[in-house]
């Protein structure tokens, strides 16, 4: 069954499904996003074993294979897969650690003749909060530089990694964590946001123009996120592709360290 999601509307058996996601054991608050009715996406459980087998896409192109009979649902799955192949945007597709070993980059290539499949491996970081704290007096903005809170005018912030890929408007933002940008003479030449709020969590999005890198914008505004993030109780969350260099530098920067790195596929 696919249910093609809009904001603020669950899906049915959202319950169950969340409660299996909780079983993942990986930072997910991609899918929560989309169970949540927050965000738009698509849900699709399987007609033979149903949550036991299930998917969800965030709007951004996230996507996630779950479920505790996912082997029992393997080819079903692949079939849906290779139906997504074919749609409009790029796809990055992670899978249930329990079913990781499964052949599923292999057979999706061959249910989809012509689409690219590729494998990479996509790091979840845990915050240490020490190494953060010794280090914290180095992150600051090159002169001229000033932080601020972001205000609704960042929701249109241009770049791949902003707000307009994972909330609906700039209140929604805003009341679900909002971002610190880095500001000179009236430009703002980078932003850290709240991508995904869960349970006690906040990943952490970030975006710095072009003309505005290697000035310590990125890494300025990510700690003035992160404190922030403190300040309220909860706890800063960083992922990125292993072969994100820079994301992966700054985390490592920042005081997170790699916790758990798992292959995903792209589409």
């Amino acid at each position: 069954m696919v249910i093609m999601m809009s904001p603020t509307a669950p899906p049915a058996g959202a319950r169950r499904l969340i409660d299996s996601l909780d079983e993942v054991g990986i930072n997910a608050g991609f899918v929560r996003a989309v169970l949540d009715g927050t965000v738009a996406g698509e849900v699709w459980t399987s007609s033979a074993v149903g949550v036991g087998a299930a998917y969800a896409r965030h709007g951004y192109g996230m996507s996630l294979i779950w479920g505790d009979r996912l082997a029992d649902a393997f080819d079903e799955v692949v079939a849906h897969l290779a139906e997504r192949a074919g749609a409009p945007g790029r796809e990055w597709l992670q899978v249930d650690p329990r079913w990781a070993g499964l052949p599923w980059a292999e057979t999706l290539r061959r249910a989809a003749p012509g689409f690219e499949v590729t494998v990479d491996r996509r790091v979840n970081f845990a915050f240490d909060a020490e190494r953060y704290a010794e280090r914290r007096a180095a992150f600051v903005p090159a002169a001229g530089w000033t932080l601020h809170p972001a205000e609704a005018a960042e929701f249109d912030f241009p770049g791949s990694v902003v707000p307009a890929a994972f909330w609906r408007d700039a209140e929604q933002l805003l009341a679900n964590g909002g971002g610190w940008r880095a500001e000179r003479d009236g430009s703002v030449g980078a932003l850290a946001f709240s991508s995904f709020p869960i349970y006690d969590g906040v990943e952490i999005g970030i975006e710095t123009v072009p003309w505005a890198r290697r000035q310590g914008l990125g890494a300025a505004v990510a700690a003035a996120m992160i404190d922030d993030v403190l300040d309220r109780g909860s706890v800063p969350l960083w992922a990125c592709r292993r072969g994100n260099e820079s994301s992966y530098r700054l985390a490592m920067r920042l005081g997170f360290v790699p916790a758990l790195e798992l292959p995903y596929l792209s589409f």
